[in-house]
């Protein structure tokens, strides 16, 4: 198996005609499944080919939707008819002169959310598949992985690094390398620097920008804080929903309230944009008729806030002390010797360059993640007298109710199926009623969960599944839901993310109005116009301390210094250089030949052959144990159960009830039992370790199977690999929300069913993510990793089919042979 290496030719990949296209909208409209309303509808618009464009409008107006239609992703082939998701489309869009659908692999689409987006395990097999799926030579996609890596700022990251160990802004890099890598025709970008830090915006910008010069592609981006875009930029169309006067019976329509160059809206139109909760760029302020709301206005009261917080701070108990503390994820700590206290009133932030700790060491503050060494200890004004000073010891519903934690991806947090039902369920966390109790709720309840979500601009969604709101709508929710469990230390992890400049204030007021009435707030972020304007205590993780900077620093490891080995497929340099596919094959042969007899002698023949073979290979008799320990396990329980129960022959040594223990038996016993290891155990030593990636491109190129079939198949195996991290995920923001209970058969079951609805939306929107890089588009594809059956390959499939054999011919030598278990007549 030859995998390409980082090390492989820097050279500049040649650059290639890219067919740029322009887009237009007739009346069109989308309808996604499980809601009332349409997302948009009857909206018109045509963008030329080659337009840089920026498109606006408040959370939840659809623009999400309208990008993934555009890259061919959303609405049936024609109109008025159900898409694969059940969605509904109206009207037209044409991207190119063509139906979008038809378009697929010409446009490029960043997604929100960045781990669904991430395919592979392996960091660098992500940005390769979209050139993969553009029938891209090796040397050509190998050179534009090492580019766009490079542009992104992850060229310090291995390339086998595995992509469960990206942080959240690490991800969205790895993602937009991946979009960047097929140098679309048509760039669409939804938030791309949302959940990256200032220097990496900065250099995102620039790699897009890079790209726009030697491509020219057109672009469409979605960005609610706009100015770092502002000279790529050359046309700006704003989005509001209004009524639908042709159809009383429709809520809303889609209109386009403002279209022209940046001046002309952010300048000429700047009440407007205003008017519906949106940015207006730096460059453009002084026309704003409200500037005052503006971040850099908002620093005038940082200096009393802070005076204030001081005050309370000297005259109360921390609320969390930490000591000495190391946090990570792996044996090598993240970040070490952090020492600090947290107090009511004081709002701390959290921040720093993109994977350095920062969610890591709040998920340990909030109880959540157990240190890796240190400790964190809850005051006594928080814990009361009785329970434990350390928060990972507490119960769920106790730790609920005292620290809540918004997770930086939404989806975690839900569990329930409304909006309504979200908040009513972490007001019971207030009042002590914690779980899911199945009571319907209370009209004081209600009417409380009504105020926040006009509090929380949430109004009209009350019925509507937490899983299909917009990305914003998503993260109000659940600071609404954290915020109505009433907690006494408030976690915050990317709470901007998403928000518009009306949410955005509204949750500056609320973070200091929070602060004013005694609450401790803790918020990771890379938003530095919200640390100014609620009056943050800075902790900055750094690789290099500064003690000029007068703010509390913590040292972390660099990337560089967090390396991963490559992992092997085998404690066997020789298995592990076998190809993928035949190890499999192999072990079939081995396993399926071995049921021909169902004897003591060939059984015995075949483990000694087997075994022995996989120890002169390199496997020490540790490691084979390790690895089928559950195979030695079934063998013994199997052959006990034949001993007991089988068919007695012979002499009888045991009688009692049904149960039976004969010479005969305890032969069969025998050969079942060495059957089951001679089986097992050399097809798990073969087989468990092969990446599922080798795999795959073993299966397509080797064995000629259909790519569709092999990397839907691999898809579907990425998701299996990621159970383990969501159902670690889902464990804490449930203990966070407090709906853990004392059933642990309950909670699993609970969980389970979360894990579930989870799987079948990572599915599908890994299928989306696959889609949007051009897989199953017209263009034939290639393969980056090239996977070849070599001699050594055949030889070992030789060596499968010669050890079952040569048992048998034993067996029949000796006269044991019994074919499937039966003696000849």
């Amino acid at each position: 198996m030859s995998s390409p290496s980082s090390s492989s030719s820097s050279a500049s990949c040649p650059e290639e005609p890219v067919s740029t296209v322009s887009i237009d909208l007739h009346d069109w409209g989308y309808h996604h499944p499980l809601r009332s309303d349409w997302a948009l509808r009857h909206l018109s618009l045509h963008i030329d080919a080659g337009q840089r464009v920026l498109l606006l409008g408040a959370s939840g107006v659809g623009k999400s939707t309208l990008l993934q239609a555009m890259a061919g992703l959303l609405g049936a082939a024609e109109a008025g008819q159900e898409d694969e998701e059940g969605g509904l489309s109206e009207g037209a869009l044409l991207v190119g002169g063509k139906p979008a659908g038809q378009a697929i692999g010409s446009s490029g689409l960043l997604m929100q959310d960045p781990q669904a987006q991430t395919i592979f395990e392996r960091l660098a097999d992500n940005v390769a598949f979209g050139p993969e799926n553009l029938g891209l030579s090796r040397p050509d996609i190998t050179s534009r992985v090492k580019e766009c890596l490079g542009q992104v700022g992850l060229e310090d990251l291995q390339w086998h690094r595995s992509t469960a160990h990206l942080s959240g802004g690490q991800a969205q890099r790895l993602a937009l390398a991946g979009v960047l890598a097929m140098r679309p025709g048509l760039l669409l970008l939804d938030e791309p620097t949302s959940m990256i830090d200032p220097p990496g915006s900065g250099d995102l910008v620039e790699a897009v920008s890079q790209v726009m010069e030697r491509t020219h592609p057109t672009m469409v981006l979605v960005e609610h804080k706009a100015d770092l875009w502002l000279p790529l930029i050359d046309r700006v169309i704003v989005l509001a929903p209004g009524p639908d006067e042709r159809d009383p019976s429709s809520s809303r329509v889609t209109r386009v309230v403002a279209d022209g160059s940046p001046e002309q809206v952010f300048k000429g139109q700047a009440d407007l944009v205003e008017s519906l909760g949106l940015w207006i760029p730096r460059l453009y302020r002084s026309s704003s008729s409200s500037a005052s709301d503006h971040p850099a206005d908002l620093q005038v009261d940082r200096t009393a806030h802070q005076s204030q917080a001081e005050g309370r701070t000297a005259s109360s108990r921390p609320l969390l002390s930490v000591r000495n503390l190391a946090v990570g994820h792996t044996d090598e700590p993240i970040a070490r010797g952090i020492t600090m206290d947290f107090y009511p009133g004081q709002i701390t932030a959290l921040v720093g360059r993109n994977g350095s700790g920062k969610s890591t060491l709040a998920l340990t503050l909030a109880g959540l993640l157990q240190p890796r060494s240190g400790r964190v200890t809850a005051g006594e004004d928080l814990r009361g007298r009785k329970d434990s000073v350390r928060p990972q010891d507490w119960s769920s519903p106790a730790l609920a109710g005292r620290i809540q934690y918004v997770f930086q991806n939404p989806e975690y947090q839900f569990v329930t199926a409304s909006v309504l039902s979200e908040l009513v369920q972490s007001l019971r966390t207030a009042d002590g009623r914690p779980g899911r109790s199945g009571k319907d709720p209370s009209e004081s309840e209600i009417r409380q969960a009504r105020d926040l979500m006009d509090t929380y601009r949430l109004d009209g969604l009350e019925e509507a599944n937490p899983y299909t709101l917009s990305g914003g709508q998503k993260r109000r929710l659940t600071v609404a839901s954290a915020l109505a469990a009433s907690p006494r230390v408030l976690i915050l992890d990317e709470p901007t993310f998403g928000q518009d400049r009306a949410a955005w204030l509204s949750l500056v007021s609320t973070i200091r109005r929070l602060a004013m009435e005694g609450l401790c707030l803790i918020v990771v972020t890379h938003d530095e116009d919200f640390l100014k304007a609620v009056g943050a205590r800075i902790v900055r993780f750094e690789e290099e301390t500064d003690s000029g900077r007068g703010e509390m620093q913590i040292k972390v490891s660099p990337d560089s210094q967090r390396k991963e080995d490559k992992k092997q497929s085998s404690p066997s340099a020789l298995i592990s250089s076998l190809n993928p596919g035949f190890r499999l094959l192999g072990a079939i042969i081995l396993c399926l030949i071995m049921v021909i007899s169902l004897d003591l002698v060939s059984a015995t023949v075949a483990c000694v052959l087997s075994i022995g073979g996989l120890l002169l290979c390199g496997y020490r008799w540790s490691q084979i144990m390790k690895k089928s320990w559950i195979i030695w396990l079934g063998s013994l329980a199997s052959a006990i159960s034949v001993a007991l129960y089988g068919q007695a022959s012979g002499r009888v040594f045991l009688h009692w009830g049904i149960m039976e223990v004969s010479q005969g038996s305890l032969l069969l016993a025998a050969a079942t039992s060495l059957r089951i290891i001679a089986m097992g155990v050399p097809a798990f030593c073969l087989v468990i370790g092969i990446e599922p990636t080798d795999l795959a491109d073993s299966f397509s190129q080797c064995f000629h199977m259909p790519d569709r079939f092999v990397y839907g198949g691999l898809a579907g195996m990425r998701l299996f690999s990621l159970l383990q991290d969501d159902w670690a995920s889902l464990s804490m923001s449930r203990r966070s929300r407090g709906v853990q209970s004392r059933s642990k058969v309950g909670d699993f079951l609970s969980q389970s069913f979360a894990l579930l609805v989870l799987s079948i939306r990572r599915s599908s929107n890994l299928a989306t993510a696959m889609q949007a890089r051009g897989f199953g588009g017209p263009r034939e594809r290639t393969h980056w990793r090239e996977s070849r059956g070599l001699l050594k390959d055949g030889l070992y499939l030789l060596i499968c089919i010669l050890i079952p054999a040569i048992a048998l011919m034993a067996a029949a030598w000796a006269g044991t042979f019994r074919f499937l278990g039966h003696t000849a007549a």
